[in-house]
């Protein structure tokens, strides 16, 4: 079993992600799934990030530790298997707010890619949203993103 198998809580028990995890890898995800990493998206999570309560007990140090252990399972597994670990382990109540802003990443440079629609509608499913909930929230952040 690898480094990463278990970091989901793998068939050795392994260790499970935080919230603050969880949260940072969906957005990760969405930063990531066109598989590239644009800085003006990058720039969008870690400002949405930083400006979380779920944040603020962290320190710059275990903040880039945290977003290097995300990538570097996007790296070894993918967007969907980081994706699938960070929506079981995600706080309740946080499913319309995680949702809200990888609509937001995804819409950070203007463009929104087949495989970026592709990825908030699979996201939308995994957070158990319903259509019409899902697309007023990312009619809003078109508008956000507009200009």
């Amino acid at each position: 079993m690898g480094l990463f198998d278990s970091l989901f809580g793998g068939m050795d028990g392994g260790g499970r992600l935080s919230p603050q995890e969880a949260f940072a890898g969906i957005l990760m995800g969405a930063t990531a799934c066109d598989g590239h990493l644009a800085d003006d998206e990058v720039h969008g999570l870690c400002v949405a990030l930083t400006r979380m309560k779920l944040y603020e007990r962290m320190n710059e140090k275990q903040f880039n530790q945290m977003l290097n252990k995300l990538y570097g399972v996007i790296k070894k597994k993918g967007v969907e298997f980081l994706i699938d670990g960070c929506v079981e382990q995600l706080p309740s109540g946080l499913e319309k707010t995680a949702f809200a802003n990888a609509c937001d990443i995804v819409l950070a440079d203007g463009v929104i890619e087949d495989d970026e629609k592709e990825f908030i509608e699979k996201l939308r499913k995994k957070l158990n949203l319903e259509g019409p909930v899902a697309k007023v929230i990312a009619e809003i952040m078109v508008v956000k993103n507009r200009g």
